[in-house]
């Protein structure tokens, strides 16, 4: 299965379904609009944004989304940048389309210049089997979740 995933502002007619996307899985839960969910994928048109949308497609037809964005935990506002809202629909799900996103969000980051990626999950095992490590575990309104990141950097090659 070959997944291709593009930046979102390469494809602005999904923003109503990648919000969508975002809002029944998350943004209803945080007490967010669908408007301001809406307004808040518009900013990731603007290509000079290093914050990024990028969207999983299959077969021509879109199947997944992720975003690189400056900071996902309030909490946490010394960790910089940040996977975040990491979806697959769930007939694509368990096929590698979630990885390819994966993948070319950490692409991205690395392209911009930074040298390691964070998100929170609860989902540990699946980040870590991709290279992902622990770095702290969340208490309160996120208790059962953690904090992950990965290195970016190249190895170097002797």
């Amino acid at each position: 299965m070959i997944t291709k995933v593009e930046p979102l502002e390469n494809h602005p007619e999904l923003v109503p379904l990648c919000a969508r996307w975002n809002y029944d899985t998350w943004g209803q839960y945080d007490g967010r609009s669908r408007e301001e969910i809406v307004e808040a994928f518009l900013g990731f048109l603007n290509p000079a944004s290093h914050q990024k949308a990028l969207v999983g497609f299959v077969s021509g037809l879109p199947v997944g989304m992720s975003l690189l964005i400056d900071s996902d935990l309030d909490s946490h506002p010394h960790f910089h940048p940040w996977l975040a809202s990491l979806y697959v629909t769930p007939e694509m799900r368990l096929i590698g389309v979630g990885k390819a996103m994966v993948e070319a969000t950490e692409k991205t980051a690395q392209q911009q210049g930074h040298d390691r990626l964070y998100l929170y999950t609860v989902e540990t095992r699946y980040y870590e089997r991709m290279g992902w490590g622990k770095v702290e575990e969340l208490h309160d309104e996120n208790a059962g979740m953690w904090i992950l990141s990965k290195s970016l950097k190249k190895p170097l090659i002797i």
